[in-house]
């Protein structure tokens, strides 16, 4: 009997047990889209003037405070850091992509050099 009251008391004591009934309040850990973010820094470096780059680490600054906030208790602060990251993060990798059809369109087409062939053709006719 005194071997099922120590086995008992064990199973009273386990780490696993829930102490605290404010742990099943909390709602869930949003992602903090840190390696979107990341990629959207990488790749802002070839959109035009840099914006990119920009938009990338403000979404890594956003993507960093999401744990901290999380953990402070301010889940609805966590929850906004998380959405705007993933925002920036995303428009950074839009501007990389409207820079990479512009190039292509321009390759294709003959680049600048054929633009500024038919403005002096233009200005040659104007005189």
């Amino acid at each position: 009997m005194s071997e099922f009251n120590t086995e008992n008391q064990d199973y009273q004591s386990s780490p696993y047990q829930a102490n605290n009934l404010d742990d099943f309040a909390k709602p869930v850990k949003p992602d903090n889209n840190l390696v979107l973010s990341i990629v959207g820094t990488v790749l802002g470096l070839c959109s035009p003037c840099c914006i990119g780059l920009i938009l990338g680490v403000i979404a890594i600054v956003f993507s960093t405070q999401v744990d901290s906030k999380y953990n402070a208790g301010e889940y609805e602060a966590a929850q906004g850091n998380a959405q705007k990251a993933k925002i920036f993060a995303l428009i950074a990798i839009g501007l990389f992509a409207l820079n990479l059809i512009y190039g292509i369109i321009m390759f294709i087409t003959g680049g600048m050099d054929a633009v500024l062939e038919q403005y002096k053709e233009v200005l040659k006719y104007a005189e």
